[in-house]
């Protein structure tokens, strides 16, 4: 995907389904960051098609998986509910439409906050979220996301402190 990628018909006009469309991702992903934060893990299962196929290599290592809506946010649950605050900013997305089928990426800066007696209390990764997203009868979900890190800065033990806390 480009950054000059643009939203349009075939005969290069956007007409009002493909604004409606371009609009109702922009909600979704930008929804993501709000309810992790929220730590509104219910509404949050809900944004994902079953499976999801999911890459946060860049940050953990390991291997992209398909998993289930339940299982990716069970595991942000149980290390996010352990800490003091989260803020997850999705910006910038650039979204690619085609049919029932769409792609966005967008900037992502994620702010997480701990204190503890080992280090500095916060923790922020910074990069680029693309999703790969699908039309269904309940509307635009996400079905797949991965995560590239450019940046982080401050303590990164805080996520395991607050993993070893359950």
């Amino acid at each position: 995907m480009t950054a000059d990628s643009t939203t349009s018909s075939p005969s290069g006009a956007a007409g009002p389904d493909l604004l409606e469309d371009r609009l109702s991702i922009l909600n979704l992903t930008g929804r993501l960051g709000l309810l992790v934060d929220e730590r509104d893990w219910g509404t949050l299962e809900g944004l994902f098609t079953d499976p999801v196929e999911v890459d946060y290599t860049s940050l953990n290592g390991g291997s992209p998986a398909a998993v289930s809506p339940s299982e990716l946010v069970g595991g942000w649950r149980e290390v996010l509910d352990h800490l003091e605050a989260t803020q997850h900013m999705i910006a910038g997305q650039v979204i690619c439409l085609d049919g029932d089928h769409a792609t966005c990426a967008a900037t992502v800066q994620g702010t997480h906050v701990l204190t503890n007696a080992s280090g500095g209390p916060i923790w922020t990764v910074g990069g680029r979220y693309d999703f790969a997203l699908s039309r269904t009868p309940d509307g635009w979900r996400i079905a797949a996301l991965t995560l590239t890190v450019r940046w982080a800065t401050g303590n990164q033990h805080i996520m395991q402190l607050a993993a070893a806390r359950q």
